[in-house]
């Protein structure tokens, strides 16, 4: 029944998504291959297709395509981490970068300390940003709806919090403490699975807890809900604010929340619900991707961000007001000259150095 349940959601989130991809005219792909730049194709990774990481790309793919000529190569279902690596050293020209993992790869620290923090400190020199914004907000799904219905609850069940390697496991794990001051595998059992495991084993009955980072409005979600109602549980029945507080100010944390009425199949769907985000960017390889293109690129994104809004739910996050919401790299020269023409003051800590 789960295998089956799974292999449908992923076939109707293809579906939904796989519209956009294929206006790119064949832009998808598995493998980096040795297209580059110049010939006008753009290598990207992205998260699995469904979610907010994939469907950004396909989308600016569309709307660049369209004014500028060029398709974007996807590999989909990376782990962003290791994706990082291989923007700074050239082998993609770009793909959505989130905000805490640039800290990470510019320090050679946390999942790149002990074999790659040299190579991750020369690889971040050659990333830059055109624009970012609050990507993803964290959903905590339970299927339990009379038993689990706040945070508290969950002391002693079995809590999905993402894949083994990448940055979503920590940051679910450190969200519930700030939350509860619950340690995973102390309090609770954190259970680290690929993205397609940890939705199988949720519908399969083998969690108590789904923890899935994705904008509002998430086709996974949706589709969980035409199967058994579920409770999403709420930041703000926590009565640790203080520590809440801390956790959204953290690097690439923002308070988010989930509007009523976004979900048919969840039960409490008459209240916003308030639950933690977290910021990315679109970065490109600095020389990779040239200043015209790069302010070419910036420009069509807010030029076309009605459209964007438009195609996928899951990005109306994405900002003109705020365009620098996220961004802790440096901004691509190309991006300087477009906000500089436009008036839009930049932050000094985001200016190349050629810039200053």
């Amino acid at each position: 029944m789960g295998g089956s349940i799974y292999w449908e959601i992923n076939m109707k989130q293809s579906l939904k998504y796989g519209i956009a991809a294929l206006a790119l005219a064949g832009a998808v792909a598995v493998s980096g291959g040795v297209a580059h730049a110049q010939s006008k194709i753009l290598r990207a990774d992205t998260g699995s297709p469904g979610a907010v990481s994939h469907a950004v790309i396909v989308v600016l793919g569309k709307v660049w395509q369209k004014d500028l000529g060029i398709t974007i190569q996807i590999n989909d279902s990376q782990t962003l981490t290791r994706s990082a690596l291989k923007m700074g050293r050239g082998q993609l020209e770009v793909m959505p970068f989130p905000t805490s993992i640039y800290k990470f790869l510019s320090e050679g620290s946390r999942m790149y300390k002990k074999k790659l923090s040299e190579q991750a400190k020369a690889a971040a020199k050659n990333v830059r940003s055109i624009w970012g914004w609050k990507a993803v907000v964290f959903h905590p799904v339970t299927f339990d709806v009379d038993t689990i219905k706040t945070f508290a609850d969950i002391k002693g069940k079995r809590v999905f919090t993402g894949p083994p390697s990448g940055a979503a496991a920590v940051t679910s794990e450190t969200l519930i403490k700030a939350l509860t001051g619950y340690e995973p595998n102390k309090d609770y059992t954190a259970i680290r699975l690929p993205w397609g495991g940890g939705l199988q084993a949720m519908m399969d009955g083998k969690l108590d807890l789904f923890m899935r980072p994705d904008g509002p409005g998430s086709a996974m979600i949706e589709q969980l809900g035409l199967t058994k109602k579920f409770r999403l549980l709420d930041a703000a029945d926590s009565s640790n604010s203080a520590a809440w507080k801390k956790w959204v100010s953290g690097l690439g944390r923002a308070p988010g929340m989930i509007p009523a009425g976004t979900y048919k199949g969840q039960v409490n769907g008459d209240k916003n619900i308030a639950v933690g985000a977290v910021t990315f960017q679109v970065a490109v390889n600095k020389d990779s991707i040239s200043e015209e293109m790069a302010y070419n690129m910036t420009k069509l994104t807010w030029d076309n961000i009605d459209t964007i809004h438009k195609t996928a739910q899951t990005l109306k996050p994405i900002d003109p007001k705020n365009p620098f919401v996220g961004v802790n790299m440096p901004l691509h020269m190309g991006a300087v000259k477009y906000y500089r023409e436009k008036g839009i003051a930049i932050p000094d800590a985001i200016l190349p150095p050629e810039a200053k």
